[in-house]
């Protein structure tokens, strides 16, 4: 930890002269007011857009000479911004970085051609459905207003309103020292690291408002019993499927036991769902099932893309899988081993690179894990039972209470899917139910 309480992360991997470094900062999508979704992304898209010495082309071009860029990456509960160079380059571009995070200006100009760039990225969500069923389903599962729930990026209405003192508030508000944290993953030792960061974060004594996630929950209602969800794409010769439920947070005892779980039900290419939709019947070119971890309130998520023509047998398919998983046919020990050395087997691969490497020391900041994590990670995996996993499929795919979403022909799929016998809504690409 640096004297103004900035935390510091790192690996030394030696074998290549490169260096992935990055500045995570706890000012995501979570950070957004009620009435200003996309706020946290807006802003942390103008970072790059000029400093108080360097306009956008300055950065540009420097950066384009030290042979790298800064992505900025913005998640639903951090924003990261990072860069891969050689060892020999990454103080020259450090400082660039630390120029970016610590002093952006917020230029008018720039401001509004970011603007414009937004509204067109959302004018083309009506073209794609897969986006459409990302935005929707979220907004379904946990609520359209809530922290979780809420369109990230933001809507047409709300980034047309977004006003240059608002993300300068924002960024005071949410960037400082003790809400970052600088990670290294390279060839580059602790003495050179800690020095660095100190001559280019040390000085940097911005108060913030931290934000803690976990007391953030989704709507307090009732829960109906199981929905489809229909948005109309006139025309288009697949349907999209989401379906699923809140479940636990990333910091609860069952994490490992439900993500095994979810191995076995989804989780991969030779899972449950794919086998049968995919290999088996020829719905989907992919179907899956997924668990988006935070440190606030989770939600398993299952679906892909199938043919218009099979949108209804394929909903009956994920529901008899569901059905099957918790009772008719539960997880086997064959089952049970083969998952449990396959996560255990593709755990190297996650570390080959130094900006994979990077990405999983983002995880331990994200989500408050112990240093040892990693190390200890076979450990606790194995520690999982079979009866732990069979508990997971009754306890966490919520059955009777799953919002479904599909994105598809209406004409052409709507009678089919009455005959579910399912409650079925009208609603928008935004999940809001229509008339």
């Amino acid at each position: 930890q640096l004297s103004n309480g900035m935390n510091v992360l790192f690996v030394n991997k030696p074998g290549l002269p490169k260096v992935a470094f990055g500045v995570l900062v706890r000012a995501g999508a979570v950070t957004d007011p009620s009435d200003k979704p996309g706020l946290a992304h807006m802003t942390a898209s103008m970072l790059q857009e000029g400093t108080l010495t360097r306009s956008s082309h300055d950065i540009a071009e420097e950066l384009e000479f030290l042979g790298t860029e800064i992505r900025s990456d913005v998640a639903r509960e951090y924003i990261l911004l990072s860069s891969e160079c050689l060892t020999s380059k990454w103080p020259k571009v450090l400082q660039v970085m630390a120029d970016v995070v610590r002093n952006p200006n917020f230029p008018t100009h720039e401001l509004e051609r970011v603007r414009k760039e937004s509204l067109a990225g959302l004018d083309q969500i009506a073209d794609n459905p897969m986006i459409i069923a990302s935005r929707a389903s979220r907004s379904l599962v946990y609520g359209p207003k809530t922290r979780y729930g809420h369109p990230a990026t933001g809507n047409k209405q709300s980034v047309k309103a977004m006003t240059r003192s608002e993300m300068k508030r924002h960024y005071s508000g949410h960037y400082g020292p003790e809400n970052a944290t600088f990670i290294v993953a390279g060839e580059v030792n602790k003495t050179e690291i800690l020095s660095q960061a100190e001559a280019y974060f040390g000085d940097w004594t911005v108060q913030t408002s931290l934000v803690n996630t976990e007391t953030q929950d989704t709507e307090k209602e009732p829960q109906p019993r199981t929905t489809i969800f229909l948005a109309d794409k006139p025309g288009t010769s697949q349907s999209v499927i989401r379906m699923g439920n809140i479940t636990i947070p990333r910091h609860h005892p069952d994490y490992y036991a439900l993500n095994l779980m979810n191995y076995i039900f989804g989780g991969q290419f030779s899972a449950r769902l794919n086998m049968n939709l995919r290999q088996d019947k020829g719905y989907s070119y992919g179907y899956m099932s997924s668990i988006d971890w935070s440190m606030g309130p989770s939600a398993i998520m299952v679906g892909g893309g199938v043919q218009t023509d099979t949108t209804k047998e394929s909903i009956t398919e994920t529901l008899n899988e569901i059905a099957d998983i918790q009772n008719q046919r539960p997880v086997s020990r064959k089952e049970f081993n083969t998952a449990r050395d396959g996560i255990i087997r593709a755990l190297p691969s996650q570390f080959e690179t130094q900006i994979q490497t990077l990405m999983q020391l983002v995880r331990l900041v994200v989500f408050n894990l112990p240093n040892d994590y990693f190390s200890s990670y076979v450990t606790n995996l194995k520690a999982v039972s079979l009866d732990d996993v069979l508990r997971m499929a009754t306890e966490h795919l919520n059955s009777k209470h799953l919002k479904i979403l599909v994105v598809g022909d209406k004409e052409t799929i709507e009678p089919g899917l009455r005959e579910l016998n399912i409650p079925l809504v009208t609603v928008d690409y935004e999940g809001q139910e229509l008339p």
